[in-house]
């Protein structure tokens, strides 16, 4: 009921906008700035890999202790349809001054994580998959105002499937290793994503270009949680089902565009969410759930440069981006988020494509 009176006052305030819009630009297939993703965003649809990197143990390791991880993600919101209104030329976060903008993506993506070096075989430790709808719109506020040179205020409503599966290595060394102990859940769940955002770019031309968001993640079906109760291994057992049904979150990034002969930008950018840590307790049925399950503020923070290439984009050239990375807080990948207080850090490369 929550989703849909929020849907709902979403699609009213976005029809309000474009009953008053002048001329329209439909476009289709087009890559456009609505609402972007940030750098640091956990498990956006983008593409980045995480060289080998430190970070704790896992649950259920069969060697236990800190080590290196190989951690990728492949993904890419594809447009499908939008529009925009016509008011001159774009400024380089989206739509131009004064317009709207307004289209429907795809996001696929799906992240895997490996051990590196402590296990022979080096296993896959977990993959996530994600798919789903996204509706992003975007207002181009009037230029020279505050200070600014452009600025946008965006909105964006996803909704989205998540499910989550151990590696076949690491579950056979967990059960060999930790017979007695061992459980496999199944973390899978739909849900959806309401969230704000204030862009605006200051500077000569727009040079710095900021982001600044607010949003909250919100279980689609409450009542079935973030997992199933009943386990996949061993099979016949029950935990008690989850009971929190969201994870707010807050966004900040700041990009700085090349200047002169330069082609490299620099940029930082950091995402804090109240994170669930999951709460496997073990129920002789599904009926039970958890009290309130605790939560962990995580931080994932990502800084570097970017590589600006002329022809980029999805048919060009990829504009790279290198950065250093450091996580601290819940552990993200799959039925390891009961684990709190996990840190993770590395160097690694994003590709924009």
């Amino acid at each position: 009921m929550k989703g849909r009176l929020a849907f709902t006052v979403f699609l009213m305030a976005i029809l309000s906008a474009t009953d008053a819009a002048a001329q329209k630009t439909i476009w289709a297939l087009e890559n456009h700035g609505y609402y972007n993703s940030i750098l640091a965003e956990p498990r956006a649809a983008q593409t980045m890999v995480l060289f080998p990197a430190g970070a704790d143990s896992f649950p259920f390791a069969v060697n236990e202790g800190a080590g290196l991880v190989w951690d990728i993600s492949v993904g890419h919101e594809v447009p499908i349809v939008g529009f925009s209104t016509s008011k001159g030329t774009e400024s380089p976060t989206g739509v131009a001054a004064g317009a709207f903008g307004l289209g429907i993506w795809m996001p696929l993506s799906f992240h895997v994580i490996e051990d590196m070096g402590k296990d022979d075989s080096n296993p896959i430790l977990n993959t996530d998959y994600r798919f789903g709808g996204l509706l992003k719109a975007q207002w181009g506020l009037p230029d020279n105002t505050a200070g600014w040179s452009s600025a946008h205020v965006a909105a964006k409503f996803q909704f989205g499937h998540e499910s989550t599966h151990l590696g076949d290595e690491f579950t056979l060394g967990a059960l060999r290793v930790h017979a007695a102990d061992f459980i496999r859940v199944n973390v899978s769940y739909e849900y959806y994503d309401l969230g704000g955002a204030f862009e605006p770019n200051v500077g000569m031309d727009g040079r710095y270009q900021i982001k600044v968001r607010a949003g909250d993640i919100w279980l689609w079906r409450p009542k079935n949680g973030w997992y199933g109760p009943e386990l996949l291994q061993p099979y016949g057992r029950f935990v008690a089902g989850s009971s929190r049904n969201h994870e707010p979150y807050t966004q900040f990034e700041i990009y700085r565009a090349p200047s002169g002969n330069s082609t490299l930008g620099f940029i930082l950018s950091a995402d804090v969410r109240n994170r669930t840590i999951y709460q496997y307790v073990d129920v002789p049925d599904a009926a039970r759930t958890n009290p309130r399950e605790p939560t962990e503020w995580s931080t994932n923070v990502m800084g570097g440069v970017r590589q600006v290439r002329a022809g980029a984009g999805m048919m060009g050239k990829l504009s790279p981006t290198y950065f250093l990375r450091f996580y601290h807080g819940v552990n993200p990948n799959g039925q390891f988020r009961s684990q709190s207080g996990f840190r993770e850090f590395g160097f690694g490369v994003h590709f924009d494509f």
